[in-house]
């Protein structure tokens, strides 16, 4: 392969293949390879994360799976005879979709954004991940400012219901929310 590869689909389907052992072999999971032009060059884009979906990665082991990662494309006889790439490794941003059992564990005590099947959409905080449903208490925001949130009754939402979902980011957190977080999984 010289060049940008036709098919960058393809060209990633193949790279995730070649890639999920290597990244497996650091007890990570490989959540996405994508390929994008920059230039002369093409950036490969490698998500990894934890599978249990309770830790997040850290530096360290993002730096040790990025040079695996590396040293299998330097091998590859593909990307060995391409023009110059920039390899970007990382774990998955607060902007990705709620898609999997595992991100929405992770999500636990969050607010979160859903759009239903319906074409119904909320914002409230997830309470409970099962294997078939989310409980989640909508807040809903006052007709009026200065007004109290509106926080309904938890409802559960079946997973194969949920069209979108990602996280909202709170800027004023509860502290009060950590008295649900046991406090063994810290000290780890």
């Amino acid at each position: 392969m010289t060049g940008m590869p036709a098919d960058t689909e393809q060209e990633a389907q193949r790279l995730t293949a070649l890639l999920s052992k290597e990244v497996e072999s650091h007890g990570l999971l490989l959540e996405e390879v994508t390929l994008r032009p920059s230039g002369k060059q093409i950036i490969v884009q490698v998500i990894v994360d934890k599978a249990d979906g309770h830790d997040s990665v850290n530096l360290d082991e993002l730096g040790e799976v990025t040079t695996t990662i590396s040293n299998a494309l330097d091998k590859d006889v593909a990307f060995a005879s391409a023009d110059p790439y920039e390899l970007e490794v990382s774990s998955p941003g607060l902007s990705r979709p709620l898609t999997a059992q595992r991100h929405w564990v992770r999500a636990l005590n969050r607010m979160v954004k859903i759009s239903l099947s319906d074409g119904t959409k909320l914002r409230g905080r997830l309470l409970e991940v099962n294997d078939a449903d989310v409980l989640v208490a909508e807040h809903r925001e006052p007709a009026k400012k200065g007004m109290k949130t509106k926080v309904l009754e938890p409802e559960l939402h079946a997973f194969e219901n949920i069209r979108k979902a990602v996280v909202d980011p709170e800027l004023n957190f509860d502290d009060a929310l950590l008295d649900t977080v046991d406090s063994e999984d810290l000290e780890g």
